[in-house]
C-alpha cells in the first residue's frame, strides 16, 4: 500500500496497551515505543501524516484498567443502539480490519483474532485479507462501517465511491447489518450436506443448536464434521446427551483433531472457519447460536439476541475433508464436567440503560457527551467522571433520549495527557468505565521546556520547538515508569523535572528582554491564523506555557522588581498575539478555509492581570518604564 489514510479496526476484547504498543507502529512504519516520549513522538507523526487510527469494540471487553498513551479513537459499540435487531444480550464480536492508502486502494480483513496478544501472539488463528476491487463488495464493507459509526455517535467517512472494476470477485464481505443471515449465504445453492467446522467455543446443547442451524440455514440432515478446541487438549465445551450420542452413531455428528500444525505453547487454536461444498467462511463466526447468527424468534424470524459478526464468504472448491484432521472417538467421557464449563463460561458485566460516548476537544478544551437512553425505565442518579474535572458531573437525558451537555466546567486538561478513563457512578458506585475520544489533537499541549530559563533561552536561539524531540512530557511520570526513563516525578505541571526551582539569577534582565523581544518579532511575521494558534496554545513554548510558568514565577518569595519585569513583559506579548488574532481572523474563510479558529474565550487563559510594583519604587520611575516599553 501507499502513504496510509485510514485504518480501522474492529474486535471484540481489546486491550489498547497492545494496539498502542504493537499495531499502531508497525502502522506507521516505526519502531516499538520503549517509553513515553516514544508514544507521544508516535502520536506526532499520527496527527503529522492526519492518519485516520480508530478501534471499534464491545465495551464490556475493553481493557480498561491499562495504560492509554496515545490519542487514538476506542469507540464502545452497543449492538443494541441498531433498533428492532439486537438486543442487551448481544455481543459486539466482529474482528475487522479496514486500510486505505492515499492513492484509493482499500484492503478489507476478516478473521477470528482479538486486539490482544493472545489474538495475535499466543493463539492459533485465521484472518484473511482481500484488495476491495468491486462495488459490491465495497458496499457491504461501507455499510458495516456506517452501522458503527452510527452506533459511535460520529460520521462515517468512507465515500459511496461508485468506479470500481467490474470484474467479479471471488469473495464477499458478510456481516451481521445484512438483510440475509449469514447461514442463509453460505448455504446458499448448497445441495451436499456436508459441514466443516473449526471453532474454539460450542454451545451447551450441541444436538439442539445443530437443529436450529438446519432451520436457519433451510437444510435438512447437516453432517457436521466439528474441528473443536478442547480445554486442556481433553475436554468439549460442551454437554453429552442421548441426542448427541445418537447424532454421532449415525455418522451426522464427527469430531476431528485440528489438521494445522500448532507450537507447544499455543494456549487455544480461537480460529473459526466453515467449509461447505463450494465454499469457505473465514470471520468471527463460533458453532453457538449467537455466535453463528441462527437464533430464531418464536415465528421463526430473526432473533433480537445473536451476536454482531462479520467475515468472508469465498468461492472455494476443496472438498470439505481437507480441513479436517484425524478422526477423535469421542464421547461423554470426553466432554467437560459442569465445573469446567462454569469456569469457561463467559462473564458479561451488565451495562447503565443508557449508552455514553465522552469525548475532549483540544481546540476547544471542553467535554462533549452523546450516545442514546435505552432503557423503558427512567434512571435518575447518574453521574460520570471525567479526567480532569474536579467531582462528578451528573448526567441528564432530553426527551429525545439524548444526554445534555455538561456546559460550562472547569478543566485541567494536562490529565487527560496521562488519565482518559471515564467513569459512570450511580449510587455511589462505578457502573460503567469507557475511554474518552480526543478531538483536534494537533492542538494537544503534551511537552514543555524543562524551566522558564530553557523556554526564554529557545525564543533567543530561535529554535523550533516542533524538532526537539528531547522534551520532557509536560505531566510527572509517576503513573507510567519505563526502565528507561530517567525523569522524576515532580508536584507542578510547569516546574522543572529535577524538582529544584531555577535560581531567579540565572535570567538576567537583557535575556529577559532579548527573549520576549525575538517572539514578539516571531509573533509579527505569522501570516496564518492557525501557526498562531499554535503557537499560543498548543506548541511546545506557547505562549501558553510562558504564562503557565510566568505564574508558577511569580509563586516564589522575593524578586518583586523582576517578576514586574517578566509580567509587563508576557502581557505586552499576549497583548501583540490578540491583536495579530484581530488582524489574521478578518478574511480567514478565504485564506484557511478549513480551519476552525479558537473559540475567543480561550485567549482568557492568558490573562495574567497587572503586577504591582513593589512600593518603595517611585510612580515616577514605574510610569517611564512603562512609557519607554509600551507596557499595557
Amino acid at each position: 500500500m501507499g502513504t496510509l489514510r485510514r485504518a480501522w479496526f474492529t474486535s471484540f476484547n481489546t486491550d489498547i496497551e497492545f494496539v498502542e504498543t504493537y499495531v499502531l507502529p508497525t502502522m506507521l512504519g516505526a519502531n516499538t515505543p520503549r517509553n513515553r516520549l516514544e508514544y507521544e513522538q508516535l502520536q506526532q507523526e499520527l496527527t503529522k501524516e492526519d492518519v485516520d487510527f480508530r478501534v471499534f469494540c464491545d465495551p464490556r471487553f475493553l481493557e480498561t484498567n491499562r495504560i492509554k498513551r496515545t490519542c487514538i479513537p476506542v469507540h464502545g459499540i452497543r449492538p443494541q443502539r441498531l433498533s428492532g435487531w439486537f438486543s442487551e444480550q448481544s455481543l459486539f464480536h466482529a474482528k475487522v480490519i479496514y486500510l486505505e492508502d492515499r492513492e484509493g486502494k482499500r484492503i478489507i480483513g476478516a478473521g477470528s483474532a482479538n486486539l490482544t496478544l493472545s489474538g495475535w501472539g499466543r493463539n492459533l488463528e485465521v484472518f484473511q485479507f482481500f484488495e476491495i476491487t468491486t462495488y459490491a463488495n465495497y458496499r457491504q464493507v461501507r455499510q458495516f462501517f456506517e452501522e458503527l459509526c452510527l452506533a459511535a455517535d460520529i460520521p462515517c467517512e468512507l465515500e459511496d465511491r461508485r468506479k470500481f472494476s467490474r470484474k467479479q470477485e471471488n469473495w464477499r464481505f458478510v456481516h451481521s447489518y445484512q438483510d440475509e443471515a449469514f447461514p442463509e449465504q453460505l448455504f446458499a445453492g448448497v445441495r451436499d450436506a456436508d459441514l466443516a467446522v473449526w471453532s474454539p467455543y460450542l454451545p451447551r446443547d450441541l444436538a439442539s443448536f445443530i437443529g436450529k442451524l438446519e432451520v436457519a440455514a433451510d437444510v435438512n440432515g447437516l453432517n457436521i464434521h466439528l474441528v473443536a478446541d478442547r480445554i486442556e487438549g481433553k475436554y468439549l465445551r460442551t454437554e453429552w446427551n442421548d441426542e448427541v450420542s445418537r447424532m454421532k452413531e449415525e455418522g451426522r455428528l464427527t469430531f476431528y483433531d485440528c489438521p494445522a500444525g500448532r507450537h507447544p505453547s499455543t494456549e487455544l487454536c480461537h480460529a473459526k472457519l466453515w467449509k461447505v461444498a463450494g465454499n469457505l467462511a473465514i470471520g468471527s463466526w463460533n458453532f453457538t447460536g449467537p455466535g453463528s447468527n441462527s437464533l430464531r424468534d418464536d415465528q421463526g424470524n430473526w432473533s433480537r439476541d445473536n451476536n454482531v459478526e462479520a467475515g468472508f464468504i469465498i468461492n472455494d472448491r476443496h472438498d470439505w475433508s481437507e480441513a479436517c484432521g484425524r478422526k477423535l472417538n469421542l464421547g461423554e467421557a470426553d466432554c467437560a464436567s459442569e465445573a469446567q464449563l462454569e469456569e469457561e463460561a463467559l462473564l458479561v458485566n451488565s451495562l447503565p440503560p443508557f449508552d455514553l460516548h465522552v469525548s475532549f476537544d483540544w481546540r476547544t478544551r471542553a467535554y462533549t457527551f452523546c450516545g442514546k437512553w435505552l432503557s423503558d425505565d427512567k434512571g435518575d442518579g447518574y453521574s460520570v467522571l471525567l479526567p480532569g474535572v474536579a467531582g462528578p458531573v451528573p448526567l441528564v437525558w432530553n426527551a429525545q433520549r439524548a444526554p445534555m451537555q455538561p456546559g460550562e466546567i472547569s478543566v485541567d486538561d494536562s490529565v487527560l495527557l496521562r488519565d482518559r478513563v471515564f467513569k459512570v457512578i450511580h449510587a455511589d458506585k462505578e457502573t460503567q468505565r469507557g475511554l474518552v475520544s480526543e478531538l483536534n489533537a494537533n492542538m494537544r499541549r503534551a511537552q514543555s521546556f524543562d524551566t522558564l530559563q530553557d523556554l526564554l533561552e529557545a525564543f533567543v536561539q530561535g529554535d523550533d520547538p516542533q524538532t526537539l524531540p528531547e522534551l520532557p512530557f509536560r505531566i510527572p511520570l509517576d503513573t507510567d515508569v519505563f526502565p528507561d526513563d530517567t525523569f522524576t516525578a515532580t508536584t507542578g505541571e510547569d516546574m522543572p523535572l529535577s524538582g529544584q526551582n531555577p535560581a531567579r539569577g540565572g535570567i538576567s534582565y537583557f535575556r529577559l528582554f532579548q527573549s520576549t523581544r525575538a517572539y514578539r518579532q516571531k509573533l509579527l511575521k505569522i501570516e496564518r491564523l492557525e501557526e498562531l494558534e499554535r503557537q499560543v496554545f498548543s506548541w511546545p513554548g506557547c505562549l501558553l506555557e510562558l504564562v503557565g510558568k510566568t505564574r508558577a514565577e511569580l509563586q516564589r518569595p522575593g524578586g518583586e522588581i523582576f517578576n514586574w519585569f517578566l509580567v509587563s513583559e508576557v502581557n505586552l506579548l499576549c497583548e501583540v498575539a490578540r491583536k495579530r488574532r484581530a488582524s489574521l481572523i478578518r478574511g480567514m474563510k478565504e485564506r484557511e478555509p478549513v480551519y476552525t479558529a479558537v473559540p475567543k474565550k480561550r485567549w482568557d487563559e492568558l490573562d495574567l492581570g497587572p503586577q504591582v510594583m513593589p512600593v518603595d519604587v517611585q510612580p515616577r520611575y514605574s510610569e517611564l518604564v512603562k512609557d519607554q516599553c509600551n507596557y499595557v
